[in-house]
């Protein structure tokens, strides 16, 4: 990882414009997704773009942004910058914080833009070593069987990623997970991951996302039912709310004395929420959002702090190509190392519902566009042809935790 202790809360720009407008655009891009981009318009015509994809909250974040504006309009970018940084006591919490993030990223992209540098290089230059990717499958599994997993994997790698996660779960919660139903769900998963491992190869990087489904002895049982599928790292397996910790713990000793790494906290805010998570040791790989955790300088002072502690991060990135571009600038700006998320085969508005310079898969690595700021733009016309969905939000829904 480079040198950087933390990317700079404000970014000088010197420009003389000032905030007209921010705007929520929701698109529906698959019956259980939708998407969600901030546009910032300045008053000179110039405007930039965030994402703040949070299913099921975008009512939620729209109320938010429109309680916001107030103090957002007529601020200059450098004003607006000095403001874009985590609120872990925010009443609206991680909706709210998502709002925060979008802003930052569009703000990034404006200064990029006013600056003529893309912005990886805003802080002096980037790394530009190609970065690794791997497929999120889950959403372009299309037969919840072993063998439809195994066929939407052995396509994810024909398109060339360098690894595959899986989200092999369906029912199960931490309430039901040691009863017989849960234990029948489990090995029903164990199946769907040995038909993927034996589909992919016994190289290529796997990783398993339990969604927080398990408890701490069904996760134990799982781990140990792994043992011929050479996991990469397993994902939050039980919830991360304080009262699991001591779980979370123990899990990470388990799964490396099983030869994987336990990784997870996806949905921290700042780095005063990754902070239990680095400091009591639960994981071997944490995973900031750019969507979520309060924007670059946030998840710059994350990994800084993981660093520190011999802990890996790797970016969450499953939602879309805003947030995937954005993600790809603060890799490079870092210098991370850990392979790069993209969900795939979700919806072919990844491509063609922005114009620009993308992060595209190329040789199985996501380069970081050279064009000044995020280097694209959302297509309006093309969103607004694809109404949002209304997704449940459901307090079954481990998602939701």
């Amino acid at each position: 990882m480079r040198s950087h202790s933390i990317i700079l809360e404000t970014r000088k720009t010197g420009a003389a414009a000032r905030v007209a407008d921010v705007s929520l655009h929701v698109a529906g891009v698959a019956p259980r997704s939708n998407w969600s981009f901030l546009k910032l318009v300045m008053d000179d015509g110039r405007h930039g773009w965030g994402e703040l994809t949070l299913r099921a909250h975008e009512g939620a974040m729209s109320a938010i942004l429109a309680r916001l504006m107030p103090s957002i309009r007529n601020l200059t970018l450098d004003e607006l910058a000095t403001l874009c940084k985590a609120y872990p006591g925010m009443p609206a919490g991680r909706a709210g914080n998502a709002v925060i993030s979008a802003l930052d990223q569009a703000s990034l992209d404006l200064a990029g833009q006013y600056l003529d540098l893309p912005i990886c290089d805003l802080w002096g230059r980037a790394d530009r070593t190609p970065l690794r990717s791997y497929a999120t499958v889950n959403r372009s599994v299309r037969e919840r069987t072993p063998a439809g997993f195994a066929q939407a994997c052995k396509a994810a790698v024909g398109a060339g990623f360098q690894g595959i996660k899986i989200m092999p779960f369906d029912a199960v919660t931490p309430r039901t997970a040691s009863s017989a139903e849960g234990v029948a769900e489990a090995a029903r998963a164990v199946q769907r991951i040995l038909a993927v491992r034996d589909a992919i190869g016994p190289d290529l990087p796997l990783m398993v996302d339990c969604h927080w489904r398990l408890d701490g002895d069904a996760a134990r049982r799982f781990i140990d039912d792994l043992s011929d599928a050479r996991l990469h790292w397993l994902e939050c397996p039980v919830p991360e709310s304080p009262e699991w910790h001591d779980s979370i713990r123990a899990l990470r000793r388990h799964a490396n004395h099983a030869g994987m790494r336990l990784a997870g906290a996806e949905n921290i805010i700042g780095v005063a929420g990754a902070l239990p998570f680095v400091a009591q040791g639960l994981y071997d790989v944490i995973m900031p959002d750019i969507k979520y955790c309060g924007g670059y300088g946030e998840f710059a002072r994350i990994a800084a702090l993981a660093a520190g502690h011999d802990i890996a991060v790797s970016p969450h990135n499953p939602s879309g190509p805003v947030a995937h571009a954005h993600t790809v600038h603060v890799c490079a700006a870092l210098g991370i190392t850990e392979a790069v998320e993209q969900q795939f085969a979700e919806s072919p508005l990844f491509e063609t519902g922005v114009r620009g310079n993308a992060s595209v898969l190329r040789d199985g690595h996501f380069r970081a566009s050279a064009e000044p700021g995020l280097g694209i733009v959302v297509d309006e016309a093309i969103l607004d042809g694809h109404p949002p969905g209304d997704v449940a939000l459901s307090l079954f829904d481990p998602s939701f935790a």
